[in-house]
């Protein structure tokens, strides 16, 4: 039969294809793998939620033993300490930090909210435990336990855009009520007859948003990693010119002259350069008029199309060495878009990914993720165009895009001219 003849020449000719078998077989792995990795929590059903507590807390006395408290340290156990029902997991990770670096670990979504513990937290509980112990409770001159303490106001802070912020609040908000709870039954307990207190009339907690974020959507946290993502596939078509090129004879006409590999690929580098801030132009002018709160105005633009550039070099780079191990511009293409693609989910383009630090730098912690130069790319756009942040919100992100990328395109420049320009050998 004849169709058995054309199914065993098409077989053959798909085995032989075995990079383009490799494209269909593997880009949907990745992405697999990206998303249970990111949301399946790799067989885990539950995470802990990075949370940042800055605790002001300046501690009390109690009336009765004497005994010097401070509510603030013990609160922070608790977090610590709590886990998910029949689960031996953490409800929280838990970063005790200073309010500005938890402020900075929100915008780059290192933690998914922040817990703010004011100085009279300590006070307060003494006040409620004390008015639960005796209502109305009256000092020497007369005068109630609660018109002393002023009543506390945590704060839970973050991106109210941000899915993460709302898990992590609606957990948070859920320990801190059965916190004081757990406290006025204890007192209640103790004392028989006791009629305990009102809770809200010592302590209160406010959601407060990150500057700047209070009308933030979850498109705010996606428009820049679309940004990135485009940037990404200029791999793709990079790789599919350079190959035309190799194939066309054009490079080797070049290389007659005195034309280095390196003046040749470095050429090449400013237009697509220009490109990758155009892309990010454009995409900032659509992103705003379908809902993008920019901020930071014309500085963070001028930032943007510097990291745009940065991360469009690091584009380039990366198809100069697709194109030195493809045979043709169909096979560079399919490469260059099965690496391209899943390495935007990888970056954190679409959604954050869960942390993995390895290690800890100038201050800030390392990631595994950070050692590509697009991660960097990301972290600084959003910290410029959604939150508004200048020079020093994005100066570190830069320099590490700006090395990486410097080593990427050093290793396409050497891989490409050995393997696709043999004429300098």
């Amino acid at each position: 039969m004849k169709f058995i003849s054309i199914a065993k020449k098409d077989f053959k000719e798909l085995i032989r294809d075995r990079k383009s078998l490799a494209m269909i077989l593997l880009f949907p792995l990745f992405f697999m793998l990206v998303f249970g990795f990111a949301f399946g929590g790799m067989g885990q059903s539950n995470q802990p939620h990075n949370l940042a507590v800055v605790n002001y807390d300046k501690g009390a006395t109690m009336p009765i033993t004497g005994e010097t408290v401070n509510f603030g340290n013990n609160l922070t156990k608790v977090l610590e300490d709590s886990k998910y029902q029949d689960s031996d997991v953490h409800l929280f990770d838990v970063n005790l930090t200073t309010e500005s670096d938890a402020n900075k670990k929100l915008e780059a979504k290192d933690v998914d909210a922040a817990l703010i513990i004011p100085e009279n937290f300590s006070q307060s509980m003494v006040a409620m435990i004390t008015s639960t112990m005796q209502q109305p409770l009256t000092t020497g001159t007369g005068t109630s336990a609660s018109s002393f303490n002023a009543t506390a106001t945590l704060i839970i802070r973050g991106d109210t855009g941000y899915i993460g912020f709302g898990t992590s609040q609606g957990i948070l908000t859920g320990v801190l009520e059965q916190y004081k709870d757990t406290l006025v039954t204890q007192t209640r307990s103790a004392i028989t007859g006791s009629s305990g207190a009102e809770t809200t009339q010592y302590i209160q907690s406010k959601v407060e948003a990150i500057s700047g974020t209070g009308s933030f959507t979850t498109f705010d946290f996606l428009a820049p990693g679309m940004m990135v993502f485009a940037i990404l596939l200029l791999t793709t078509t990079v790789a599919s010119a350079l190959t035309r090129e190799v194939e066309k004879g054009t490079l080797a006409r070049l290389k007659l002259s005195n034309m280095t590999s390196f003046d040749i690929l470095f050429g090449g580098l400013l237009p697509w350069s220009l490109i990758a801030g155009v892309q990010v132009v454009i995409l900032l002018i659509v992103a705003v008029l379908i809902g993008f709160h920019w901020q930071g105005g014309l500085n963070s633009l001028i930032f943007a199309l510097f990291v745009g550039i940065i991360g469009g070099i690091a584009s380039i780079s990366l198809g100069m060495i697709i194109a030195a191990f493809t045979r043709n511009d169909n096979q560079a293409g399919n490469l260059g878009t099965l690496i391209s693609v899943p390495t935007s989910f990888l970056v954190g383009a679409f959604f954050p990914l869960p942390q993995v630090v390895i290690g800890h730098l100038w201050g800030q912690s390392f990631q595994i993720y950070d050692i590509l130069p697009w991660t960097h790319v990301l972290y600084a756009l959003r910290a410029t165009l959604t939150f508004g942040g200048g020079w020093d919100a994005i100066a570190y992100h830069v320099g590490w895009a700006a090395l990486l990328t410097a080593v990427l395109f050093v290793i396409g420049v050497v891989l490409f001219s050995k393997n696709r320009l043999r004429a300098d050998n």
